[in-house]
């Protein structure tokens, strides 16, 4: 039984189901973006997660904490930290990488689309094509500048998956590919020299390849669906940064309307002037932009 920021479980309900619970949760909180904390009433868990909300006798969850779980939508649900062992690249001290992992990592149902986000691993075989047929676009390659062969971006796609600092994923939207994700630690790349980072800063390049899933409200859902993945890829990660070309206005003016970013300043790298995006994991999930 539901009321405003009251989940009553029934008498005689069952009362071990925590996954039941999370999903209804999830349900709620999502379809409900105005409640900022749900009280959960006459259940009893033996979920070690859940415990973390008990309060009095009762389960309380604010929305903020509810969406750093991981357990819905991160494929790896019992991960925790590891103990650091650190290299170094170029001039900069860092933590060694995980290793690079395969398949969906990430999925998302978002009320506000009626879809289902989610990011994977780009296949070399399966997405070749798709890749070559999306950088070959006139407006793609404005940015990206890869409008090449497909045996020159088959050789771009492997470099990434051997290249332990990168993450190249393909989006999906209903498990249609929509979209190219180059997500990256921030220490061991190009960036480093240009902002003070930290060890476990990320960043990411992203084009939206598939003209039936551009438009705002997709591009919005993608990004904060995107945002969320990282910080729960790696809990000890406080920044996202971004450095888009400073003339990309579509990119820009939606750092206006998704605030958990703000754009820091503009810089030049060897190859383009850009703008520095940050986003900040406090920010992100106090916003409660999910």
């Amino acid at each position: 039984m539901l009321s405003p920021g009251l989940l009553k479980v029934e008498q005689g309900s069952r009362r071990d189901n925590d996954d039941l619970l999370l999903v209804a949760l999830e349900y709620i909180f999502g379809h409900n973006p105005e409640l900022k904390t749900l009280k959960v009433e006459n259940y009893v868990s033996c979920d070690i997660v859940l415990k973390y909300f008990l309060k009095g006798g009762d389960i309380v969850v604010d929305r903020h904490q509810f969406f750093q779980l991981r357990t819905l939508w991160h494929a790896e649900h019992d991960y925790a930290p590891t103990l650091e062992t650190w290299t170094q690249t170029g001039n900069y001290a860092h933590p060694v990488r995980p290793d690079i992992q395969s398949g969906t990592l990430y999925s998302r149902y978002v009320p506000a689309i009626k879809k289902t986000l989610s990011f994977r691993m780009i296949d070399q075989v399966k997405d070749l094509d798709t890749f070559h047929d999306w950088h070959n676009q006139p407006r793609v390659a404005n940015f990206w500048e890869l409008a090449l062969p497909k045996e020159e971006l088959l050789q771009y796609i492997q470099k990434g998956l051997k290249d332990p600092h990168t993450l190249p994923m393909i989006a999906e939207c209903d498990g249609v590919p929509v979209g190219y994700f180059e997500m990256y630690w921030t220490r061991e790349d190009r960036l480093a020299p240009y902002y003070e980072s930290e060890a476990y800063d990320r960043g990411f390049h992203f084009l939206i390849g598939n003209p039936e899933f551009l438009g705002f409200q997709n591009t919005d859902s993608i990004l904060k669906s995107l945002s969320h993945f990282l910080f729960l890829d790696e809990v000890r990660t406080r920044k996202i940064m971004a450095e888009p070309r400073s003339d990309n206005a579509k990119v820009l003016k939606y750092v206006d309307t998704f605030t958990a970013w703000r754009k820091l300043y503009e810089f030049d790298f060897p190859h383009k002037r850009a703008a520095l995006l940050e986003c900040k994991r406090e920010v992100f999930f106090m916003g409660d932009y999910l």
